[in-house]
């Protein structure tokens, strides 16, 4: 009979409770974890490719337009030359995090491929959530800052916000609007949630010229105000919908498989989404089809180092360690395609992320 084909997986591991690490190999656990690594790496990086541009520079120039006047003149004469604005410096930090694991001998002697297993993906797991937390500290942050690139030159970075009145150009509106760089701002509050607000927080962007696919996240605490605005259209419960739409118009459906992550309808040409990593009494609007992301996702030039990845092992009997890191940074790129508006004051107020 012909053997069983087929490849090691991280489900391998995790099914292997009764063999312990030394008599199941260490050489093909490592490969089954380097394989699951590199997955896990994937997926990631297509999670946050949707508010991400993916880059290995570490500043730009954002903020440039070809701007300036006709002026009527007669046939003699010759209207003043014009200068054009140039943009403003933004930069991306680049950081270090680690995770760090650590066993005894008699432990490698003892415990299971699935202990080992369950080790590794508590470190997938921290990796993961440590990107949603510098996403959300990227987006709900106003103020610019400075960072220093130690991991390369110690050269100064000037990190930008969202476009919030710094007085740094802004590039013209799609018909050719003007905006002051020192009054206008992409980070506005009310003392509560409602209709104009909220449409004022969308053509904050749309005003700019992102207007594909408009998305609006919120909550899931604010789920229930956010449908009572008027001009929220919800999308159906597909369990309470039976035949065709009257309308003869294909209805969206709601998504019923997770309900912190999902599209729930449309309000002022945006869909509205609520978000595991939204934030209660905020909102966040983006274009999610503009070629300018609003942030970028800065990782090291060699892709060998790129993602989460096994920095060092350590076997000095009778400890045994492996050291796992992941190098990446998350910062502002397109200041004008993202808005937020915080709904539980008069005034704006960063959120505490912890």
């Amino acid at each position: 009979m012909p053997s069983k084909t087929g490849t090691y997986d991280i489900n391998s591991l995790l099914a292997n409770k009764f063999q312990s690490v030394a008599e199941f190999g260490v050489d093909t656990i490592q490969q089954v974890l380097e394989d699951d690594l590199a997955a896990h790496n994937e997926l990631v990086m297509e999670m946050v490719s949707e508010i991400c541009e993916l880059t290995v520079d570490r500043q730009r120039i954002y903020g440039t337009s070809a701007t300036g006047d006709m002026q009527e003149t007669d046939e003699f004469g010759k209207t003043p030359t014009q200068k054009e604005v140039v943009g403003s410096t933004v930069a991306f930090p680049l950081k270090l995090f680690q995770y760090n694991i650590g066993w005894t001998s008699k432990w490698m002697q003892t415990k299971t491929p699935a202990d080992l297993a369950i080790s590794t993906l508590a470190a997938e797991k921290a990796h993961k959530r440590e990107i949603i937390r510098q996403i959300k500290k990227a987006i709900f942050a106003s103020a610019n800052y400075s960072y220093t690139d130690h991991l390369v030159d110690k050269v100064a970075l000037a990190c930008k916000r969202f476009v919030n009145a710094d007085s740094e150009p802004i590039p013209d509106g799609p018909n050719g609007e003007a905006f002051d760089g020192a009054t206008h701002t992409h980070f506005t509050a009310n003392a509560g949630l409602t209709a104009p607000v909220a449409l004022a927080c969308v053509d904050n962007v749309i005003e700019h010229g992102h207007g594909g696919s408009v998305k609006l996240a919120i909550s899931r605490t604010d789920e229930a105000a956010f449908r009572l605005l008027p001009g929220f259209v919800a999308y159906q419960d597909p369990r309470l919908v039976f035949g065709a739409s009257t309308t003869g118009i294909p209805e969206q459906r709601l998504d019923i498989a997770r309900l912190d992550n999902r599209a729930i309808g449309i309000f002022g040409g945006a869909e509205v989404w609520v978000q595991s990593w939204a934030i209660a009494n905020y909102v966040f609007v983006w274009d999610a089809d503009d070629p300018q992301k609003p942030l970028a996702f800065r990782q090291r030039n060699a892709e060998a180092i790129q993602g989460l990845r096994v920095a060092a092992e350590n076997d000095d009997y009778p400890l045994y360690a492996k050291d796992m890191e992941a190098e990446f940074g998350i910062a502002v790129w397109a200041r004008t395609n993202g808005a937020a508006l915080y709904f539980g004051a008069v005034a704006w107020a960063d959120p505490t992320i912890a």
